[in-house]
């Protein structure tokens, strides 16, 4: 019975340091000024949406959750200035950095069903080269 607490604790609590992977970023809070559009493109990325219903139903499945706030360093939706710098790699690369995963991002981002097309559709809406 013991150990059966011990093993409850240790997974509540393993778990909870996987869920903190990809809490929103605070360090900027507080701060005036500079942070302000930042601030504001954080509240912005929360609200874009893409205009097309299915794209709209994979964004929100897989790419809203860390992409809407910058969690686990995630370039936020619609953020040109966090997103040019991987623009410039071309959508080739981002779409091989898509499906086999890059950084903290796991492979297809989750999204196991997307074609290329969905992946190649969504890297345009969350970079803002597209809506």
């Amino acid at each position: 019975m013991r150990n059966s607490k011990i093993y409850l604790i240790l997974s509540l609590l393993a778990a909870l340091s996987i869920l903190s992977g990809c809490s929103q970023d605070k360090s900027n809070q507080g701060v005036a000024g500079a942070n302000d559009t930042a601030a504001t493109q954080a509240t912005s990325s929360t609200k874009r949406m893409p205009n097309d219903p299915s794209l709209k139903s994979l964004y929100i499945q897989s790419c809203y959750g860390c992409h809407s706030s910058g969690a686990a360093g995630a370039p936020r939706s619609g953020n040109t200035e966090q997103w040019a710098l991987r623009l410039q790699k071309g959508l080739d690369t981002l779409l091989a950095n898509t499906k086999n995963g890059i950084n903290s991002m796991p492979a297809k981002g989750m999204c196991m069903n997307c074609s290329d097309d969905d992946f190649r559709a969504l890297i345009l809406f969350l970079s803002g080269e597209a809506e």
